[in-house]
């Protein structure tokens, strides 16, 4: 069993981490960044922890295994988040499409481009 003060800060971030992902599953935005911040400052708070640690802490036999199942599941979220993000962004752009750019615009001014060539020499100065 791990110490208490070790089990109430990873059970803190698996409440957290538990919250994203209930908040990713959901779809809502604002539960989404306040679940996300909650769950960082849960990390933060966590990693200073983990500087105070013992070495017996440490070399805990329930501390790794803990550690790579948040670890795996924040890979995860990430991944969410960006299948997420491409949903986001196919619906706006059916939603409000873009302008194409186009990839040869005539230039403004005096120099702009010259009138289309037809590949034939008109004249052959040497």
């Amino acid at each position: 069993m791990l110490p208490a003060h070790l089990e109430k800060a990873l059970t803190s971030v698996e409440l957290h981490f538990n919250d994203v992902t209930t908040a990713l599953v959901s779809g809502e935005p604002q539960a989404l960044c306040t679940a996300s911040a909650a769950l960082r400052q849960a990390a933060l708070d966590f990693s200073a922890l983990l500087q105070r640690l013992t070495p017996a802490d440490v070399k805990h036999k329930a501390l790794k295994p803990r550690l790579t199942q948040i670890s795996n599941g924040m890979a995860l979220q990430r991944e969410s988040l960006l299948r997420r993000t491409a949903l986001v962004e196919m619906a706006l752009n059916t939603v409000m499409p873009s302008a194409p750019k186009s990839t040869y615009a005539q230039a403004a001014g005096p120099y702009a481009s010259v009138g289309r060539q037809s590949g034939a020499f008109k004249y052959l100065a040497a």
